[in-house]
């Protein structure tokens, strides 16, 4: 089913620094986990957007070099500091370095916390500087954020957003409940410009109070549509919770009763789509596919 997976990552702590693992209590995660993993984790025919977990530009290299070698890397989100006026140089120097064409995004967890940053003009510049470049824009957005989120895309409908997790947590749910996350969300349903992923709920969903999975779906469906909605594994920090393909059942059953057309968009139409793989549906990626079924070299 899994055509392409929007939300995975890939990380070697002996290579590049991970501040954020070193501090995380969880030290299941504290190793490499690279691509021969990931394919010996997933669907035998998906691709993956890998989403850039640290924050320097030799592991952006590293992972663009990952994929110029490899059909399984659909794209490649790197990290980066929106509020730095020189952050457009280096994007268009990983362009134009190994694996350059697979960079479809950018993630600065600028609305992590902080989401007043999101008004700050240069962030403002960086993001349309993106969008002219084909690019988008992957937004992690946590409680007192979303409003930000939805001003800033709101006033630049060129900009590609992301909305990775759907911007929820237990944390959100126990304080607002999931009626209250669910006004927060819903205006950033009303922008054409916005997406959103369904990734990233394994600590939401098994925390005592936190959120039952096909509540989440239903609310992002409701908010987005499908074709605005991707499925995302977060692997690996998703093997806290539930093996690869436990992951991907359990969001399968909370989107039960969705079209057949629908069922494409969430499972790689609208992350093809939203990256510029290709046209919306699984047919911009159809030559990618044809390459992995045909036995080539993860």
């Amino acid at each position: 089913m899994i055509t392409v997976d929007a939300h995975v990552h890939l990380w070697d702590p002996d290579l590049h620094d991970h501040a954020w693992l070193r501090a995380a209590g969880d030290a299941e995660l504290r190793r490499s986990f690279g691509l021969d993993d990931l394919v010996a984790a997933a669907a035998p025919s998906s691709t993956h957007i890998v989403v850039q977990a640290g924050r320097t530009v030799a592991e952006s290299r590293w992972l663009l070099g990952l994929a110029a070698r490899s059909a399984r890397i659909a794209g490649v989100v790197v990290h980066g500091d929106l509020g730095d006026a020189a952050v457009v140089d280096t994007i268009d120097a990983l362009r134009a370095s190994d694996g350059g064409p697979a960079l479809v995004g950018l993630r600065d967890p600028v609305g992590a916390g902080e989401g007043a940053r999101l008004g700050r003009a240069q962030v403002r510049r960086s993001m349309a500087a993106l969008a002219e470049r084909g690019l988008t824009v992957d937004l992690l957005l946590g409680h007192g954020t979303l409003d930000d989120a939805y001003q800033v895309a709101r006033d630049l409908p060129q900009v590609r957003f992301t909305v990775d997790h759907a911007a929820v947590s237990a944390v959100d749910v126990r304080r607002d409940g999931l009626r209250g996350w669910a006004a927060r969300l819903a205006p950033l349903g009303t922008l054409p410009n916005v997406v959103a992923k369904l990734s990233g709920l394994g600590k939401a969903t098994a925390e005592p109070g936190g959120v039952r999975l096909p509540d989440v779906a239903r609310v992002a469906l409701d908010v987005f549509g499908p074709h605005r909605l991707m499925f995302g594994s977060d692997w690996p920090v998703s093997t806290l919770w539930a093996p690869y393909g436990d992951v991907a059942r359990a969001t399968a059953r909370a989107l039960g009763g969705l079209t057949a057309d629908e069922t494409a968009a969430v499972w790689g139409g609208t992350a093809a789509a939203a990256y510029g793989l290709g046209p919306p549906g699984t047919a911009g990626i159809a030559n990618r596919m044809t390459t992995l079924l045909q036995g080539e070299n993860p």
